[in-house]
């Protein structure tokens, strides 16, 4: 993977809370986790984490770099699936039900983006409203839903806020949810992947 070695012990630091949990996660010494760290600061100028004994916790501006971080390496990702194109075998699908403003709106520039970096993948988009989006999802007809509320039982989150012009509600706030069971785990986390890449 193509990638800023100390922004990924950054990041893993900060996701692990602590220095030893990061060095065992990435494979190398803890004073070599250290090492990395200081060098970040040494750059900004300032501390990334407060350490103590319990517990290794973001600073202000390490908070900030961890949300650059996040995107970074997840660009990183992107252009490596783009590089070195997936060697998956078999054809995978994906459904995603939605309420019609989000599949004009987010849903199909989203789809494009995401089957030019995993061709060997198949995105269907359907249009339904947020009732049959959601009881899409819970008979495991969908693998995501992309709603105007959350999904009631679901793991749901904001995709997406969006101003649509002329509109009755100029700004619109749009859910993912996804089941908690599915088979489809991977193929879910590679869309999601694009989608906080996308522009």
């Amino acid at each position: 993977m193509i990638c800023d070695y100390r922004l990924k012990v950054f990041h893993t630091v900060a996701v692990k809370g602590s220095f030893t949990a990061a060095a065992r996660e990435l494979g190398i010494t803890q004073p070599a986790v250290s090492n990395h760290i200081s060098e970040l600061e040494g750059a900004i100028g300032d501390s990334l984490f407060y350490r103590s004994r319990k517990e290794t916790v973001l600073t202000p501006k390490g908070k900030i770099l961890f949300d650059y971080a996040e995107r970074i390496l997840n660009l990183y990702r992107c252009a490596d699936r783009e590089l070195m194109p997936s060697r998956r075998s078999e054809h995978l699908r994906m459904v995603i039900a939605a309420v019609p403003e989000a599949v004009r709106y987010i849903l199909k520039p989203l789809a494009e983006h995401y089957s030019r970096i995993y061709s060997g993948t198949e995105i269907t988009v359907l249009e339904r409203s947020r009732e049959e989006a959601a009881a899409m999802l819970a008979d495991a007809e969908a693998d995501l839903a992309v709603t105007d509320a959350p999904v009631d039982g679901a793991d749901s989150s904001v995709f997406a806020t969006v101003s649509i012009s002329g509109a009755s509600r100029p700004m619109a706030v749009y859910y993912i949810s996804k089941s908690a069971d599915t088979d489809n785990e991977d193929v879910i986390n590679d869309f999601l992947l694009c989608c906080r890449t996308f522009k």
